[in-house]
C-alpha cells in the first residue's frame, strides 16, 4: 500500500513540475493552419478598414492567435513581427486618416529593424507552410509535411 502511495506522491511531483514549468511544446502543424488562415485574403488581417476600429480589433485578434505559442525556430521571429504589426495598427487606427503617412513613418526604423525577422518569419511561411504569398489566395503550394511535429 505505501509503495502505491509512494508512486502516485512522485508521478504528481512529476506532473506538477512540468505542467508549472511554462514549457509548452509548440505544434508546427498548428502554427502552419493558423498562419495560412491568417494570410488567407479574406482573413480580418487583410479585410480591416482604419475607419473600423472592430475590423482592426479583429486583425489584431488574428495576430494574437499566430503568436500563441509558436514552433521554437522560428518564435522569436515571429513575435518581434506580430507585436511591430499590432503597434503599426493600433496607432493608425488611433489616428486622423490625414495622419497616417506620418504615423507610419515613424515606425519605418523598427521595420528597419526587423526586416531580417520578417524576412525569416515570410521564408518559414513559404519553405515550412507551404505558403505562396504571391498568389490572390496563399493557400499551401506543398502539402504540409504529416511529420513537422517530429
Amino acid at each position: 500500500m505505501f509503495k502505491h502511495v509512494f508512486a502516485i506522491a512522485i508521478a504528481m511531483v512529476i506532473s506538477v513540475t512540468f505542467a508549472c514549468s511554462g514549457k509548452e511544446t509548440s505544434d508546427p502543424l498548428a502554427f502552419c493552419e493558423n498562419f495560412i488562415a491568417v494570410a488567407a485574403p479574406d482573413s480580418p488581417l487583410n479585410t480591416f478598414d482604419f475607419n473600423n476600429a472592430e475590423s482592426v480589433e479583429k486583425a489584431i485578434m488574428d495576430l494574437k492567435v499566430l503568436s500563441t505559442n509558436p514552433p521554437e525556430d522560428i518564435a522569436q521571429n515571429t513575435n518581434q513581427v506580430v507585436d511591430l504589426y499590432k503597434s503599426i495598427l493600433e496607432a493608425l487606427v488611433a489616428s486622423a486618416p490625414d495622419d497616417r503617412p506620418m504615423i507610419l513613418l515613424e515606425f519605418q526604423d523598427d521595420i528597419n529593424e526587423s526586416i531580417n525577422s520578417i524576412e525569416s518569419f515570410e521564408n518559414y511561411g513559404k519553405t515550412v507552410c507551404g505558403i505562396d504569398f504571391d498568389e490572390e489566395s496563399p493557400v499551401p503550394t506543398t502539402e504540409i509535411p504529416l511529420d513537422l511535429n517530429n
